[in-house]
């Protein structure tokens, strides 16, 4: 493995349930967080992976007596008297519940419950964010998945139901695809608060060429996808194609997120926080609420809710406002189009001058020659009318 050490490797496969729990694990860097919470815990409850399994599995065989959960009376003790942040606890309790799961002696549900996650700040990425992660990711498939969601704020549990026969052409070289997804495959499954929910998102020209090198992946991965396969799929299944799960992609952006910045409880974006950078770029195009909203798969609010149809074009044009936010520039460009801005203008008012001294000089000679014929004298000159 690149990123986890020998030892921690050697220690883990010492174990039947951990070899289970190591070759369930995704990525390197998966395995190396996970692995070393893991670790600290057996050491700090003085057993191994075997021997935790060995105690769930003496909980299975007393239901309902006190036995039962010493499984989870063992975590939730641990947790509740160890010296950590909330959030390493947070690692260490995901990390022991997914040994336990991926081992097929699921802990209960509600195993050491107040051990929560810090109230998050709202993180909204840049551009150069994106670009940080978009480096740090080793597959074309996955810099495609995340310029995917950064175009079309797709929310990650919905992705696993989208397949390829949803991008629909829009004829339009800067955004190529459009899709319109009902509530069904949406949050809330169109039920409810939610019922009559839809998503209209795009994908703009670098989202849809990361799509075209993810493609020509799976194809030398030997994965054939048809029009009626999920957009993404795992690379895990050796040929045959099943969706990428939600649980995969946000693991992709923890990775990511560790490789790029070393710290994940410094600097980490999740695939919603792509959302919040596809609002925000609307937002800053100067683009109506109730047109952001079906992009984002929300409904209408207020009043606006009931006459806030629009067809697609009328989206596609609004959305192509929002470009400059969405999409990397150079520096260079940047300039380029500044300065042709800026030419622009000046000769905008080299035209409104000269249409100016062009009125005046008619003018001039229209009371001039007035004046002439009435037989006024006038002191006006000849040299002082403007040339055309």
């Amino acid at each position: 493995m690149s990123k986890m050490t020998d030892s921690l490797q050697r220690w883990i496969l010492e174990f039947e349930s951990g070899r289970i729990f190591f070759y369930k694990l995704n990525s390197d860097v998966t395995k190396r967080i996970y692995l070393s919470h893991l670790r600290w815990y057996c050491k700090a409850v003085k057993k191994n992976s075997d021997e935790l399994i060995r105690l769930k599995e003496e909980g299975l065989k007393h239901i309902g007596e006190k036995s039962e959960y010493e499984a989870e009376n063992l975590l939730e003790t641990y947790l509740s008297t160890c010296n950590m942040t909330m959030n390493m606890k947070v690692h260490t309790k995901t990390a022991v519940m997914s040994f336990y799961a991926k081992n097929r002696r699921r802990l209960d549900s509600e195993t050491a419950e107040n051990i929560e996650r810090d109230e998050p700040q709202k993180r909204c990425p840049k551009t150069n964010d994106i670009l940080d992660l978009e480096n740090a990711m080793t597959t074309q498939r996955d810099k495609a998945v995340l310029w995917f969601i950064a175009s079309a704020p797709v929310r990650v549990g919905s992705i696993p139901k989208l397949q390829w026969k949803d991008l629909k052409k829009t004829h339009d070289k800067e955004v190529p695809y459009y899709l319109k997804i009902e509530g069904g495959r949406l949050k809330g499954a169109g039920k409810g608060k939610y019922k009559g929910t839809k998503q209209i998102a795009f994908l703009h020209r670098k989202a849809v060429e990361k799509l075209k090198s993810y493609r020509l992946e799976a194809r030398k991965r030997g994965y054939h996808l048809s029009n009626d396969a999920p957009i993404f799929i795992s690379y895990r299944q050796q040929g045959k194609v099943k969706p990428l799960s939600a649980y995969s992609i946000e693991g992709v952006f923890a990775d990511a997120s560790f490789a790029a910045w070393r710290d994940l409880e410094q600097k980490r974006f999740s695939p919603h926080d792509l959302r919040d950078y596809v609002q925000s770029a609307l937002e800053n195009a100067g683009i109506n609420i109730n047109i952001i909203r079906p992009i984002l798969a929300h409904k209408p609010k207020g009043i606006d809710k009931h006459y806030s149809e629009h067809d697609i074009k009328d989206f596609l044009e609004k959305f192509k406002k929002a470009l400059p936010y969405l999409l990397p520039q150079t520096v260079e460009k940047v300039k380029a189009e500044q300065q042709k801005e800026v030419q622009k203008l000046k000769k905008q008012i080299d035209d409104l001058e000269l249409k100016l001294a062009t009125n005046t000089a008619n003018m001039l000679r229209t009371l001039h020659s007035c004046l002439d014929k009435a037989g006024i004298e006038h002191d006006f000159e000849d040299e002082a009318i403007v040339d055309e």
